[in-house]
């Protein structure tokens, strides 16, 4: 924070706020949601729970009508009967009663797939290949002479296989069983008509065609008369997004947002794409929209000719409107190849779709209908009908169309928005232009989002919802410190934010910046293996390998001369140098996409000028220099036409960041009526190296920015609040000398105000994430205790201590021997064991397990053919906690601590400390039963302890180390040995980095050093926490 009161501004604070970023990320650097997993996790779980509920509702319902006894001895003897040679009998012959109700049970317990369109989309070929394996079984009960999948499966031939390996590994689909269902009912009724009714089958509802949005059960209510046996079996809830989900118009707030496939919103986005293409003419390097450059009418031509296709290149474009190859657009800049045409007509018009003539055949109000029912209906027998109804096509052609994988997501404005819109933009008007001239949006009578009114605030109010989760964490802690300053030092003058690059790209826009960085990463790791194979002398140094690129990318010549560049030339001769296109103090730009690799004669002749003002003269040699420049990337080659270094204009976009986050943040920072500037990031960098601002924090004085100190936030944040117009002009003119600094003293005073700086951590103390650990342990049967017949397993004293439990792990997860010996089932270890030994590998002795020794046509088998899939480990410890009782009792493995509180005990005069950890699930019972009056931290222990303080991760204390110094210390995490682990508060490094320092500390060497809790406020104030 800057106070411009006299002739120059001066520092009055600095300082910096950690927090976490709002996702997660897996080894890879991947992004998922922080609660991703735990909705996955639950989402299983409600899954089984549902199917449980299902068995025990039709159970009881079965018993309830006679179709399956109630006594447990009679119903394990229905049980024990083959279900698939009663589904085959019961077409045929009258089966028992129970028997019937055998057969249901078995259908409820394997239903097979329900076709579900919206999951079906986005399947993928996974799901694509079973879908197919269930079409060839239906060919396959068809080619058997089969009416229901029961017989076929019962009436597979003698090959040699077990009946339980035959019917394995088979995917099938939810109509096989319902048509099963169908013909037993139709069958058996006419046995028993006054048992298998209407009534009975479809309930007061009849029968039902599903997925269906499941309703309120009434009270006491029953399942079965409301819905019937078919209802209790097949019951499945369907798949949707509320529209709740959906977010609102930015033009029409009570509208909803068009889908991108709606075909008015595709013929939108290609009129806005039009209208703000620009050609850029290499002759006088102007830009000028398609029908100025090519002629009235052009434009139309073109959104014409994108709205044939899904997309179209600019190459293509080039040669459809005979430009010259010369010639550039603006997309270009952004390295786009190609402008998006009509997908959605794309796929009508294409093999898959119902083709182009037919296609064009159709109405266009029925054209939107189809595609509204393609996107919106979910159950493909309604999607179906109405199609085929509704719209007159065929049966074949609504199958190809209910196929289709039209585009995803939802366009920024409603169908209202976009309609009112359209007229003006088909005219030819940018979408936010200045005024009703040239603005479609302003003629629609809406306001520029910079146009509409903002409430003014004394303080920032709650963000705006915005679905970026780096923006929107960011935005809630920008909010807590610019409250803060405001509080502390009043009305702020001038807002400058930089954001992170990553905060202002999507989610699949960082996916994808994270697959190039790796793919950077393992190609300089492989120009490093390179240089050191062409010469031990050549240092794999970055300055080494990005020479190696430029020669590499120019085809191992130089640029100006044509002239070959050795390897021996390239490193270290002083016969060649790395140049910028454009000058790099007159155009600021020290990318990549700026430089070449070049002879140094011919270096020096160019000398401080651009190609264009070095050789536009000399037509020729100026000629041969843009044929060799056609091999380099687009936007390299375009800097050697440029005739003028337009340093304004630079200057210009690195104080104006446009992007749509940036504007989202601005605008939401306008709220307090002071001027807002968004900075962009490659100048800073240069203007703290000239203020040699990044020795401040490194040892040895080099000028490398040192990330692993959180201070060099602060550094960003000074130079990000002085960089100007001005400023940059100024560091243009230096021509890479020294830069003047702000005023006289500012490096020191940068450097007092960093060595006073406090860090402020976001302190974690909500009662979030996950309560215990994910994997479910159950109680186990005593290993020496005989099978009885009058006692259940669970009895009491059959059941081991709780420090003794099992948990079920997938055979193909047993990495090592050692693991054979928890298996708890003796059949079952004895059996893997001598399936290692048939594979060489001796499980008596400690070692790794081959990874495909339990996998294909490995895998294990019992005795009958059944495959080994999981099996039941012994685990032993003294940390698992009993939750449930009876039959549905288990254990669980605390997993994250909530807090750890500190007592002082008094033994014999003396005192010592004592601690005491809270993990998660612990806190959530306190806070759920208002224990302790609702205060998580138990400030006691008995009578003997005096509560000293509690810290949660994030949570600040101060120590006096040996030397006498005081150190300022942020908690990263808690043990359950009462152990905390520690690192100092400007400490940037990761975990695994810090894990050989080995800062931690028991209870009793924080009583040594004194140790007492802190807070630190978001503007770096260290206070007594008086906890």
């Amino acid at each position: 924070m800057f106070s411009e009161s006299g002739d120059q501004p001066s520092l009055v604070d600095c300082g910096v706020r950690i927090f976490p970023e709002g996702v997660e990320r897996d080894q890879q650097g991947g992004e998922k949601s922080k609660s991703q997993s735990r909705r996955v996790a639950r989402g299983i779980r409600r899954q089984v729970r549902r199917r449980a509920q299902r068995l025990r509702h039709l159970k009881h319902a079965l018993i309830t009508t006679g179709l399956f006894p109630a006594d447990v001895v009679d119903q394990q003897e229905v049980l024990a009967s083959n279900p698939y040679e009663l589904r085959s009998r019961a077409l045929s012959e009258k089966l028992e009663p129970y028997e019937i109700g055998r057969i249901l049970l078995h259908l409820a317990k394997r239903r097979g797939f329900l076709s579900n369109r919206t999951t079906d989309r986005s399947g993928g070929n996974e799901l694509k290949g079973i879908l197919a394996e269930m079409t060839q079984l239906q060919g396959e009960i068809a080619a058997h002479g089969c009416q229901t999948l029961g017989q076929y499966l019962h009436q597979l031939g003698d090959d040699g296989e077990t009946f339980a390996q035959r019917l394995r590994g088979r995917h099938t689909l939810r109509a096989m069983y319902e048509d099963e269902f169908e013909k037993i009912w139709e069958r058996q009724a006419s046995y028993y008509p006054a048992l298998l009714t209407e009534e009975l089958r479809g309930g007061e509802e009849g029968k039902q065609s599903y997925p269906l949005v499941p309703t309120a059960r009434r009270k006491s209510e029953s399942l079965l008369k409301r819905f019937g046996l078919h209802g209790l079996l097949f019951f499945q809830r369907k798949m949707y997004w509320p529209k709740s989900v959906i977010g609102r118009c930015d033009l029409e707030p009570k509208e909803k947002r068009c889908p991108k496939a709606d075909r008015l919103a595709q013929r939108f986005r290609i009129l806005q794409e039009v209208n703000n293409l620009r050609l850029i003419s290499p002759a006088d390097r102007k830009e000028y929209t398609f029908a100025e450059f090519v002629g009235a009418g052009a434009d139309k031509k073109l959104v014409d000719y994108l709205c044939e296709a899904k997309e179209r290149t600019f190459p293509q474009i080039r040669k459809k409107f005979k430009l010259p190859e010369t010639i550039s657009f603006n997309y270009e800049r952004g390295e786009r190849s190609k402008l998006q045409g009509h997908e959605t007509d794309a796929h009508f018009n294409g093999k898959k779709g119902l083709g182009k003539r037919r296609w064009s055949e159709i109405a266009e109000d029925v054209k939107d209908h189809i595609i509204q029912i393609v996107l919106e209906e979910d159950r493909e027998d309604v999607a179906l009908r109405k199609l085929t109804q509704d719209c007159s096509l065929t049966v074949e052609e609504a199958h190809k169309a209910m196929a289709l994988h039209l585009p995803a997501g939802y366009s920024q404005y409603s169908r209202v928005a976009i309609s009112r819109l359209l007229p003006h933009l088909e005219l030819g008007k940018l979408l936010m232009g200045n005024d009703a001239s040239d603005s479609a949006m302003h003629a629609a009578g809406y306001l520029r989002p910079d146009e509409r009114e903002v409430r003014q605030y004394d303080l920032l109010p709650e963000p705006p919802d915005i679905p970026n989760p780096l923006v929107r964490q960011a935005l809630y802690e920008v909010r807590k410190v610019i409250n803060a300053i405001i509080r502390e030092y009043g009305a702020l003058g001038t807002i400058r934010v930089e954001l992170a690059r990553e905060a202002k790209k999507s989610a699949e826009q960082r996916t994808q910046i994270r697959i190039a960085n790796a793919k950077r990463e393992r190609e300089n790791a492989a120009i490093a293996k390179t240089l050191q194979e062409m010469s031990p002398a050549i240092r794999p140094t970055r300055r080494n390998i990005q020479r190696y690129l430029l020669w590499k990318d120019q085809g191992g010549v130089c640029i100006y001369t044509g002239k070959v560049i050795s390897q021996a030339q390239l490193f270290d001769s002083g016969e060649v140098d790395v140049d910028h296109i454009l000058p790099r103090w007159r155009s600021l730009d020290d990318s990549m996409a700026n430089k070449v690799i070049a002879h140094r004669s011919a270096n020096n002749e160019k000398g401080d000028r651009t190609p264009w003002e070095w050789l536009g003269h000399d037509k020729p040699r100026f000629d041969e220099l843009l044929l060799r420049a056609q091999r380099l990337p687009y936007g390299k080659r375009q800097r050697f036409i440029q005739k003028e270094v337009e340093l304004t204009n630079f200057v210009e976009r690195q104080l104006r960041d446009t992007t749509y986050v940036s504007r989202l943040v601005v605008q939401y920072l306008k709220g307090l009526g002071v001027p807002i500037t968004t900075v962009k990031g490659p100048m800073t960098a240069e203007l703290r190296h000239h203020w040699g601002l990044n020795a401040l924090l490194n040892e040895d004085g080099s000028q490398k920015k040192n990330r692993s100190d959180h201070r060099h936030h602060a550094i960003d944040a000074i130079v990000i609040g002085l960089t100007d117009a001005k400023r940059l002009h100024a560091l243009a003119n230096a021509r890479g000398k020294d830069l003047q600094p702000p005023w006289s003293e500012f490096r020191s005073d940068v450097a007092t105000a960093l060595g006073r700086m406090a860090v402020s951590h976001r302190v974690r103390r909500r009662i979030q994430g996950a309560l215990h650990e994910e994997t479910i342990y159950g109680p186990t049967q005593k290993a020496a205790q005989p099978t009885s017949t009058d006692q259940r397993p669970w009895a009491k004293d059959w059941i081991e201590d709780s420090q003794i439990v099992v948990r079920r792990k997938s055979v193909s997860d047993l990495t090592n021997t050692k693991h054979l010996a928890k298996i708890r089932d003796v059949t079952i270890r004895k059996i893997l064991e001598d399936h290692l030994r048939r594979q060489k590998v001796d499980p008596t002795k400690p070692g790794v397990i081959p990874k495909d020794a339990f996998a294909g046509s490995n895998a294990p088998q019992m005795p009958s053919g059944v495959p080994i899939k999981k099996v039941r480990l012994v685990e032993r410890g003294e940390t698992w906690r009993k939750i449930g009782s009876g039959e549905a009792s288990k254990f669980i493995k605390p997993g994250s601590n909530h807090h750890i509180s500190y007592f002082a005990i008094s033994r014999k005069g003396r005192e010592s400390w004592k601690a005491h950890v809270t993990i998660m699930l612990d806190a959530a019972c306190i806070a759920k039963e208002s224990i302790n009056n609702g205060k998580i931290v138990n400030r006691s222990i008995g009578d003997q302890g005096r509560f000293l303080m509690s810290l949660s991760i994030g949570e600040m204390f101060e120590i006096t180390n040996n030397g006498g110094e005081i150190l300022l210390c942020v908690v990263r995490k808690i043990d359950q040995s009462g152990r905390i682990y520690y690192k100092i508060h400007d400490d940037a490094r990761e975990s695994m980095d810090l894990k050989k320092d080995n800062l931690y500390m028991s209870p009793s060497k924080m009583q040594q050093f004194d140790a007492r809790k802190v807070t630190v406020t978001p503007l770096g104030k260290i206070r007594n926490a008086n906890d």
